[in-house]
């Protein structure tokens, strides 16, 4: 945890490291991300460097989520995650098992 100025608790109050945030993200029919909101407009999805699946905490909350480690069109490389369970996408600052293949846009995979 760090100290943020922004937070309810004000200039002493604390927030969480990395938070999953909401994103708007247009998939294909197969579930994979072709493009993602970026400050108000569709940004394209060049690389899918890697997905992985997690499936946890069924003793508490369970979470089911498909994540993929994404480069966009402007080089930009970012994290996504579908939550299978309440429905959504979410962008986290997680680098994620370097498994998986690389899958290139236009049907190319290598």
């Amino acid at each position: 945890m760090v100290e943020d100025p922004r937070a309810a608790g004000g200039p002493r109050g604390l927030r969480l490291l990395n938070q999953p945030r909401p994103a708007v993200v247009e998939a294909t029919v197969t579930g994979e991300p072709a493009a993602i909101v970026v400050q108000g407009r569709f940004v394209n999805i060049r690389t899918i460097h890697g997905h992985w699946r997690i499936d946890d905490e069924w003793w508490r909350d369970e979470i089911s989520r498909r994540y993929f480690a994404v480069e966009l069109e402007n080089g930009r490389r970012i994290t996504l995650y579908h939550d299978l369970i309440g429905g959504g996408w979410f962008v986290q600052g997680y680098d994620g098992p370097h498994q998986g293949r690389t899958i290139v846009k236009g049907g190319r995979r290598t």
